[in-house]
């Protein structure tokens, strides 16, 4: 998960045309009674939230494209299930339209995720169930991000919100994620980040480079070529910097790949080769101090 700077203030014209008028007036006189329309919700506003996140599910970070769905970060309806029964809550019914609620997923995140949205309480002690302020409390805004996400305290990670989002979480070489907060545990736990699909493609993604790695010295080895290994092992390192950029799928995942260097790649290459490897490294830091990787 990185953070994205979506602009709350310019939702799509469509999703605020006043054909929806009436659908608005009717979700905020029945309340959770009201059956949320998708066409005004979903189809006004997916192509921009792709854009946005440029493919790529907002929890996970997988590339998915034309698999995205539009996700409620603050599940439109209530959860009154007899298991789980801690994840229950009343639903956020008046959000069902507000841009700064829609956020894209993958299938299989918006799945676990479901309508489930703990709080840092695991109450409903500071829950927001009406867009009224039927509780009288001071500076109550429900339809303001800033504000609710204050007020609530969430568990569930926003990456609009939350600007340094990777300070929840950490990798492990065996491709787990894991929660270094409450909030990145229960993430983790309510959209399942540690299932097999994505463990599969973190591993995949390192041992490419740890691949590509180990044959830039093959070829060192056979023909002693020192400038042919820095510029191939330059290529390997470029490429991994450069997926670290928040468009690039899976990220925060290159991002603790490149920061934690020794940990992810050098422990896999031989032993009596890793200094060298280092050393290659270091390097290129260095030079991509006072150079464009572009």
């Amino acid at each position: 998960m990185v953070h994205r700077n979506k602009n709350l203030t310019s939702p799509p014209p469509e999703l605020m045309n006043s054909k929806w008028n009436t659908i608005k007036q009717d979700l905020l006189v029945n309340k959770h009674n009201h059956e949320a329309k998708s066409e005004c919700y979903r189809d006004t506003t997916l192509s921009y939230l792709t854009e946005l996140y440029k493919n790529k599910c907002a929890i996970c970070e997988r590339e998915r494209g034309m698999e995205l769905q539009v996700d409620h970060f603050r599940p439109k309806k209530q959860r009154n299930n007899k298991t789980e029964i801690k994840y229950n809550q009343p639903g956020y019914y008046w959000l069902a339209y507000e841009w700064f609620n829609l956020i894209p997923l993958c299938s299989y995140c918006n799945i676990n995720k479901s309508n489930k949205f703990p709080l840092s309480t695991w109450d409903n002690t500071n829950r927001i169930s009406d867009h009224l302020n039927i509780h009288t409390i001071a500076g109550f805004n429900s339809y303001n991000l800033n504000w609710l996400q204050n007020h609530e305290n969430p568990l569930l990670i926003n990456p609009e919100y939350e600007i340094h989002p990777e300070r929840h979480f950490s990798f492990r070489i065996d491709g787990r994620i894991i929660g270094q907060t409450d909030e990145g545990v229960e993430t983790i736990n309510i959209c399942k980040l540690n299932r097999k699909d994505l463990k599969r493609e973190r591993i995949e993604i390192r041992f490419r480079f740890v691949n590509d790695i180990k044959s830039a010295l093959k070829d060192f080895d056979d023909h002693r070529d020192n400038a042919e290994l820095k510029g191939e092992l330059k290529s390997i390192f470029k490429r991994i910097k450069l997926n670290c950029h928040q468009n690039s799928a899976h990220s925060l995942y290159h991002i603790f790949l490149y920061t934690y260097f020794d940990y992810f790649i050098v422990s896999k290459i031989p032993q009596d080769l890793r200094d060298l490897v280092t050393n290659y490294f270091n390097d290129y830091k260095i030079w991509l101090s006072t150079n464009s990787i572009a």
